[in-house]
């Protein structure tokens, strides 16, 4: 019972973690809005700050990751939420829109991704035995802000301006450390530093990690299925306004079959991972069906778009669909590279779905289907790891983790030598 309690804890803090650190990312359009009436004179520089803070929330999941593999979930997030603090605090003092590129876009942005993925990650070790529930809970909290923090972040701008609203978001990244100090290191972590390495070692470690899963067909699957699913939902989301407007619909209506998006994914989120959570449903087959659904309605939306109840529709399909996507993402890399290597592995999906969100308008918004294709043929070939199929066991997982890391280390150690 102590022991449920305790993960209930840990579930909770990583819920108000992903709320408070990781949700400002929605409000980057508020802010480029903000930031371009006080550098009216450059533009082109103001997007930069934008984009920069948007996307490194993915593409610095790689450093996210080394991270966690060196510290711990715990002080990575801890890090994260200074790195966050700091680079929105310099922001609210400069005046060169250079410098707050370097600082909101680059600073701020890294430091989001370390919240993240601490977060999540520290949500699988913890709950390794059935992620699904807590993964969906917690990236729920992730969801939350599409309603909460652009109208948040549009009353500190008309109220306090720029300057003032990054004082704020500076003051709100901080809060996380409140917490995570509710987050203990789990002992599957203690494992990777308890080994006596150099850091050379260390990062040789990782890169032999890479070189493991990536060798892995399924994991390899998977990830370019992951690469499909984050280019076609960027290019819905960008461009679905948009598209929504020029076949008669107002802006307010455009705004409001936006906000069903967002508020069905936060309801998606959770749901698939109550689903994922049962024994005898298989999340795999969860996310290729996600996928398929989400391929065939987009494919059918030129003849049902111009009607508001088939926007409705789509927006449905695109809030619950794309979403639950985030739930699904820890348990099935757990189940394929096991615990000990899901740091690295994570930090790798993560970079491949931001590249996937940065070109997906140059590529188009097709690539559902193809992303169910390359989920089934994962799941067709993958081969369940170890310390997956043991996970209700956690001595028997210690002992296949521990095994595992001492196995990377002697192979590391001899090519030192």
């Amino acid at each position: 019972m102590r022991r449920q309690r305790r993960r209930a804890v840990i579930m909770l803090a990583g819920l108000m973690n992903a709320f408070l650190g990781t949700n400002i990312g929605y409000s980057a359009g508020i802010i480029h809005l903000g930031l371009l009436e006080k550098h009216k004179k450059s533009p082109n520089v103001v997007f930069w700050a934008g984009a920069l803070f948007s996307s490194l929330l993915c593409l610095a999941g790689p450093i996210s990751s080394v991270a966690v593999n060196a510290l711990s979930c715990r002080s990575t997030i801890f890090f994260g939420s200074f790195l966050s603090f700091v680079g929105f605090m310099v922001s609210s003092f400069v005046s060169s829109i250079e410098i707050v590129v370097f600082s909101y876009g680059i600073v701020a942005g890294l430091g989001q991704s370390m919240i993240y993925s601490g977060t999540v990650l520290a949500t699988g070790f913890h709950f390794h035995d059935n992620p699904s529930v807590a993964t969906g809970v917690v990236v729920a909290g992730a969801g939350m802000g599409v309603a909460v923090f652009p109208m948040f972040t549009e009353f500190l701008i008309e109220t306090y301006g720029i300057d003032g609203t990054f004082l704020l978001l500076s003051a709100v990244s901080l809060q996380v450390v409140v917490f995570n100090m509710c987050i203990e290191t789990h002992e599957l972590e203690n494992n990777r530093k308890e080994t006596s390495m150099t850091f050379k070692m260390k990062v040789e470690l990782i890169f032999q990690e890479l070189r493991q899963i990536f060798s892995m067909g399924a994991y390899l699957q998977f990830c370019i299925s992951i690469f499909c699913w984050s280019t076609s939902v960027n290019t819905s989301v960008l461009l679905l306004p948009q598209y929504y407007v020029s076949t008669g619909s107002s802006h307010t209506e455009a705004a409001i079959l936006m906000s069903l998006y967002g508020i069905t994914g936060c309801f998606s989120r959770i749901l698939t991972g109550l689903a994922a959570s049962d024994p005898r449903v298989d999340g795999k087959l969860l996310y290729m069906g996600s996928y398929i659904i989400l391929g065939l309605s987009t494919f059918f939306l030129p003849l049902i778009g111009n009607y508001f109840p088939g926007k409705v529709f789509y927006s449905l399909m695109l809030g619950i669909y794309s979403s639950n996507v985030w739930s699904l993402l820890t348990p099935i890399t757990i189940e394929i590279v096991g615990i000990q290597q899901m740091p690295t592995a994570f930090g790798m999906e993560l970079l491949i779905g931001g590249i996937g969100f940065l070109i997906g308008p140059i590529i188009g918004g097709f690539l559902y289907v193809l992303a169910g294709i390359f989920e089934m043929l994962m799941i067709l070939t993958m081969t369940k790891s170890e310390s997956f199929q043991n996970r209700n066991n956690m001595e028997k997982t210690v002992e296949v983790e521990e095994k595992l890391i001492s196995n990377n280390v002697i192979e590391v150690k001899q090519l030192n030598d």
